[in-house]
């Protein structure tokens, strides 16, 4: 694969799969704008990209913010004069805060939301809207996640906003055909992320594959899905998690 000459903005491009990511495309010759909220985590990703030969800019913007996320794409589109691919990568569950949701508060369910799924709804929007004026078609991919799928106890505002951009995927796809632009979306699994101490032992079992998710396995997925071999794909959304929801093994 090759990205020579290809212009690709990421959110959560600091984060543990959004600089796999965002590595793997820089590697393969796309132009990175690498935008997250965290600053230091965007900068460390543009120094390895920097490090290995690659064009990156760090560019900071809250996804749940639509006038955020609309000037970091513009500026991006402004420096690199184009946008190619669009990946909506940041987001996350309440994680400590995650409860039934008869217990749960409203601030928590609305910023789950926000962040999840009007997230990649800012994102893709700004990014249409550019890809369709320069006329030259794109990939939109939008992180959603197994537990959109097949839901999971604990996180319904989780997966009620995974489960929409499965949902949107579809539509904008049916919208932006048109014009050349394939729209697909990502559900990954249980990704091993060393520094949130997942075990190797949870990761294992919940798989059929026996072994453990890397962001570097997502990373190749989500590049197949920017690549010209992908030009005909689009609406989908494709699960990377070793099996695991054929029965959410091992999560209930």
């Amino acid at each position: 694969m090759n990205f020579t000459g290809k212009v690709a903005f990421l959110t959560g491009g600091g984060g543990y799969i959004g600089s796999a990511v965002a590595l793997r495309l820089a590697a393969l010759g796309a132009k990175v704008a690498v935008c997250d909220l965290d600053l230091e985590k965007a900068e460390r990703t543009v120094q390895q990209i920097r490090a290995i030969g690659g064009t990156a800019i760090v560019l900071a913007a809250d996804v749940a913010e639509s006038k955020s996320i609309e000037a970091a794409i513009q500026r991006t589109d402004e420096e690199f004069c184009g946008l190619d691919i669009m990946m909506h990568i940041a987001g996350g569950s309440a994680r400590e805060r995650m409860k039934p949701l008869i217990k749960q508060e409203d601030e928590v369910i609305e910023r789950v939301i926000r962040i999840n799924l009007l997230g990649a709804i800012y994102s893709s929007r700004a990014a249409a809207r550019i890809m369709v004026k320069r006329k030259r078609g794109g990939r939109i991919i939008n992180f959603s996640s197994i537990v959109g799928v097949n839901g999971l106890r604990g996180c319904v505002d989780y997966a009620a906003a995974k489960g929409g951009i499965i949902a949107m995927t579809k539509s904008l796809a049916k919208e932006l055909g048109e014009y050349r632009i394939t729209v697909n979306s990502i559900a990954p699994g249980i990704v091993m992320r060393p520094e949130e101490g997942h075990s190797e032992e949870r990761a294992l079992k919940t798989n059929f594959l026996k072994s453990k998710c890397l962001a570097s396995d997502v990373a190749e997925l989500a590049v197949f899905l920017a690549s010209e071999g992908a030009r005909f794909i689009t609406g989908q959304t494709y699960i990377i998690d070793g099996g695991r929801s054929l029965a959410l093994k091992g999560s209930d």
